[in-house]
């Protein structure tokens, strides 16, 4: 009896588990013969596949919003450089002056933390970049400052952060040259790298064109070691325009450079619709899509004063890493009617620390932006505008 007692028992527990199922097989034919059988019925949880969702739309700021303003009267900020941290943090670098009403140009710096909107709350101004003594090479301005992040070794110390500048002791805008300062903070100090100019520009007395030189550097890293592209506008007696160099300052103490590559032109177009040059520009790659992107002031300059400065900034990129070849193609090209200011000049782009693409959602334009007239100096303030890639 109490054989099949436990037989009926057990059929009817094994019933429940399967749900009424009958089985292949009696699961309990072979047991041995005990006083009390007891089964274990384990039942698994059912599991099912999470639910597919769409990534979070981007948070694209908003755009035209000042950055940051200095109380003081008589101070200009303008051509910035930026580069993003993995944590979000920014770091900001532009042309600024000491002393209210006199132009000498500093580099500065400001630390951006990131809030919820995609906007940013900067710091407190650090100058980080100051011209040298009288008789340096670089004596009266310090200005245009790119940066990036890797490692390059100075006089026996490595460093993370490296600065590509321009200087000169001239007041008549000519005979510019670029530098280079390294430091292990994005913030300083900053390490001027000898007494020498990098990128080193003569005056021709021959001839009577304005002569610029160099300057307006953009550093991207290659391999986010010391292998460097550095971009710079060349302004001389034959013409106006943007070359690359790719250098390794790996070992600052003896850098190397290749020679100029002229960059193409192809496929800019100026305000008037013609074909246009590229100087003042700034640059990141994308390495996903083997892009570079590039912000550079439009031409014509407007007639009216000022007339050194452009009304409007335009994005392209370029497919490849032969930029002496090919077409550029428009991304945007931003003006008047979309900031609402006369000049909107002198722009960079939102970089990682390599000077790589932060987002490929959108890109992060830094612009800077002044009234008309004679004292438009003291209002160059830096806004920001947004442009979604498709």
């Amino acid at each position: 009896m109490k054989r099949i007692f436990a037989l009926l028992l057990c059929l009817l527990l094994c019933s429940c588990a399967v749900n009424d199922a009958t089985p292949d097989t009696d699961p309990i034919t072979d047991a041995p013969e005990t006083e009390d059988i007891t089964t274990e019925v384990i039942t698994e949880p059912a599991t099912t596949e999470a639910p597919v969702t769409e990534p979070p739309e981007p948070v694209i700021p908003p755009s035209n919003t000042l950055q940051f303003d200095n109380p003081n009267p008589g101070i200009y900020n303008y051509c910035p450089s930026v580069i993003t941290e993995a944590d979000g943090t920014r770091y900001i670098y532009y042309c600024t002056n000491k002393d209210s009403y006199k132009v000498i140009d500093y580099v500065g710096c400001r630390k951006g933390t990131p809030n919820a909107d995609g906007t940013y709350t900067w710091s407190e101004e650090t100058l980080v970049l100051s011209p040298s003594a009288d008789g340096a090479w670089d004596a009266h301005h310090t200005c245009d400052p790119s940066v990036i992040k890797g490692v390059f070794n100075y006089n026996g110390t490595e460093y993370s952060y490296l600065m590509a500048y321009l200087g000169c002791t001239s007041y008549d805008n000519q005979e510019n040259k670029i530098g280079l300062a390294v430091a292990n903070s994005p913030m300083g100090p900053f390490v001027k790298v000898g007494e020498t100019p990098l990128v080193d520009f003569k005056l021709d007395p021959s001839s009577k064109v304005f002569q610029w030189g160099v300057g307006q550097a953009s550093l991207v890293s290659m391999d986010k070691a010391g292998k460097v592209w550095l971009f710079y506008t060349r302004g001389d007696k034959y013409s106006t325009r943007t070359v690359v160099r790719e250098c390794d300052f790996s070992d600052l103490n003896s850098p190397t450079m290749k020679n100029e590559v002229t960059l193409s032109t192809t496929g800019l177009t100026n305000l008037n619709g013609g074909s246009d040059f590229m100087n003042n520009a700034d640059f990141v790659y994308d390495p996903e899509t083997n892009r570079f992107y590039s912000a550079s002031d439009c031409h014509p300059n407007p007639s009216d004063e000022p007339n050194y400065i452009g009304s409007a900034f335009r994005v392209n990129y370029f497919k490849g890493t032969q930029l002496n070849r090919g077409s550029w193609h428009t991304v945007a090209q931003i003006g008047t009617a979309k900031t609402g200011a006369a000049r909107n000049h002198n722009v960079g782009l939102a970089r990682d620390e390599y000077g790589h693409l932060c987002n490929s959602d959108y890109i992060t334009v830094y612009y800077t932006v002044s009234i008309t007239g004679n004292q438009s100096l003291w209002s160059y303030r830096i806004y920001e505008y947004n442009i979604e890639l498709k």
